[in-house]
C-alpha cells in the first residue's frame, strides 16, 4: 500500500469512527485485550527469537502490556467531557458549559524495537479510544511480533464490526513513514525512539502536533548512610537487563565517597550475578544486543574508554551480539559514555565527596527523562527535587520503575508531550467549549 492509500483509508476510517459511544469504543478495547492475553505466550517467543530479549523479560512486557489496555479502558469512565461553570458573573446567570475533547484526526505511531508490544500499545489504544484512526510504523527488527499484535486487533475490530482501516499496519522504510508524517492528513504523530530522529521529526513537522519520547542517559545519585546491598541489588538489573536496552536503563552512578567501598564492590557482584546469555533461557536476565554491529560498537567504546583513562571494574569478553555486562570507573563527564545515551550493558560509577556534587553532575546533561536519588535525608530530597530537570524524579527506586497507567514523558532532548493512556488520549484530541444561555 502507498503513502496516498494509507492516508485516504485513515481519513475514511477516522470519519466512521469519530461518531462513536464510548461504550463503542470501550468495547473495542476489551475485546483486544481478551484477545491479546489469548495470544500472549506465541507474542512473548517471537519477540525474543526477533529482538533478542530474554524470555522471562518478554512475557514481563506482555504483562505490562495488558496494564496498558486496561488502563485506556479504565481512562474512558471519565475521559472526553468536563463540566464548567459558567454563572459566576453578573450577566451569566442560567449559563452552561462543558469542555469536550474532540479527536484530532488521523495518529502516525512510529515506535522502537526494545519495547516492541508495550509502546506499540501505549500509543495504538490511546488513538482508538480516543475516537481516532490510526497509522502504525512499527520497527523493522520485529516484523512477525508486530503482524501478531496487529492481527489481535483486526480480529477484536472484525467481531465488533468496527470501521475497515481504523490501523492501518504500515511496515514502510524510514523515507516513506518521514512523507506519511508530512501529508497534511496525518493530524499527530507520536515517536518513541533516538533522540536524532526525533529532533529531526520536531524541525519538519513544526507546527503539527507532535508527542517524542526519546533517549536518556539516567543518573542515580547514591547519597551516604543507604543501605548499600540493597541499593545495589535493586539497581543491577536496572543498569543491564535486556542488554540494557532501555531509555530509562541507569548508566551514571555517582556515590558518595563515603558509600564507595560498600557500593562499588556490591554493585558489582550484584551485576555478575545477573544470568547473562541465551535469550530463550528461563533465567537469562541479559540476552545479546540488537545486532553484533551494535555489541561490535559498544565494545569499541569500552576500549576508547580505557585507552584513555578509565578503570575497569566488571568486563567480559564479546560473543557476536552478546555483550557482557561490563562497569568502569574514572570515566570524565565529556566522555560518551557519560554524556550520550549508551543502550547497552554499560554502566559508570563515579565517586564524589558530597551529595550536592553528586546532583550537580546529574544534572549536567541535555537529557532530561529519568533520575533516580537514594538518600535517608529529607532536605537532600527537597534539593534534588529543585535541581534534577528530568520528567520523573524517583526516590528510592531505580529510574527504570515504571507504572504503565501513570504519565511519562522527558524534557529537552529527551521528547516533548505526555504518554499514559489518559495523557496519550488527551494530546489525540482537541478541547473544544460549549456554552449555551438561558432558554430566549
Amino acid at each position: 500500500m502507498n503513502i496516498e492509500s494509507f492516508a485516504t483509508h485513515s481519513w475514511q476510517a477516522l470519519e466512521a469512527w469519530r461518531p462513536a459511544s464510548r461504550y463503542q469504543r470501550r468495547a473495542l478495547i476489551q475485546r483486544w485485550r481478551e484477545i491479546f492475553a489469548g495470544r500472549m505466550e506465541d507474542l512473548a517467543g517471537l519477540m525474543t527469537q526477533e529482538t533478542g530479549k530474554p524470555i522471562a523479560l518478554s512475557r514481563g512486557e506482555l504483562s505490562r502490556g495488558l496494564i496498558t489496555l486496561q488502563a485506556t479502558e479504565d481512562a474512558l469512565a471519565t475521559f472526553g467531557e468536563e463540566a464548567i461553570p459558567y454563572d459566576l458573573m453578573a450577566g451569566s446567570e442560567g449559563c452552561q458549559a462543558r469542555l469536550q475533547r474532540l479527536p484530532r484526526g488521523p495518529v502516525l505511531a512510529i515506535t522502537p524495537f526494545n519495547f516492541p508490544v508495550n509502546l506499540a500499545l501505549h500509543k495504538l489504544a490511546p488513538a482508538i479510544a480516543a475516537g481516532c484512526s490510526a497509522i502504525w510504523k512499527p520497527c523493522p527488527q520485529a516484523p512477525l511480533t508486530s503482524r501478531l499484535l496487529f492481527d489481535t486487533f483486526e480480529m477484536a475490530r472484525s467481531e465488533l464490526n468496527a470501521p475497515e482501516h481504523l490501523l492501518q499496519l504500515a511496515d514502510v522504510p524510514p523515507a516513506e513513514a518521514e512523507a506519511l508524517a508530512l501529508d497534511a492528513r496525518i493530524s499527530v504523530v507520536s515517536f518513541t525512539g533516538s533522540d536524532r530522529v526525533g529532533l529531526h521529526l520536531k524541525k519538519i513537522l513544526e507546527g503539527k502536533p507532535l508527542i517524542l519520547e526519546m533517549g536518556g542517559n539516567a543518573a542515580v545519585v547514591l547519597d551516604e548512610g543507604i543501605d548499600a546491598l540493597k541499593a545495589a541489588q535493586a539497581l543491577a538489573p536496572a543498569a543491564v537487563a535486556a542488554a540494557g536496552q532501555s531509555c530509562c536503563k541507569a548508566q551514571r552512578f555517582y556515590v558518595h565517597a563515603a558509600l564507595w567501598d560498600d557500593f562499588a564492590p556490591a554493585f558489582v557482584d550484584a551485576v555478575k550475578a545477573l544470568p547473562c546469555g541465551d535469550p530463550m533461557d528461563e533465567a537469562t536476565i541479559v540476552g545479546p544486543l540488537i545486532d553484533e554491529a551494535t555489541a561490535a560498537r559498544l565494545d569499541a567504546s569500552l576500549d576508547r574508554a580505557i585507552q584513555n583513562g578509565a578503570t575497569v571494574l566488571l568486563r567480559g569478553r564479546r560473543s557476536g551480539a552478546l555483550l557482557p555486562p561490563a562497569i568502569l570507573t574514572n570515566v570524565p563527564e565529556s566522555d560518551p559514555l557519560q554524556c550520550e545515551e549508551l543502550f547497552g550493558p554499560i554502566t559508570v560509577l563515579t565517586k564524589v565527596a558530597a551529595f550536592e556534587d553528586g546532583l550537580a553532575r546529574a544534572a549536567a546533561t541535555r537529557f532530561g527523562l529519568r533520575a533516580s536519588v537514594y538518600t535517608r535525608d529529607s532536605g537532600h530530597e527537597q534539593l534534588a527535587e529543585e535541581k534534577l530537570h528530568a520528567g520523573c524524579v524517583l526516590f528510592n527506586l531505580p529510574p527504570t520503575f515504571r507504572l504503565d497507567a501513570a504519565p511519562f514523558g522527558g524534557l529537552r532532548s529527551s521528547g516533548q508531550g505526555l504518554e499514559g493512556p489518559r495523557w496519550a488520549m488527551e494530546a489525540f484530541t482537541e478541547p473544544r467549549m460549549i456554552v449555551r444561555g438561558p432558554m430566549v
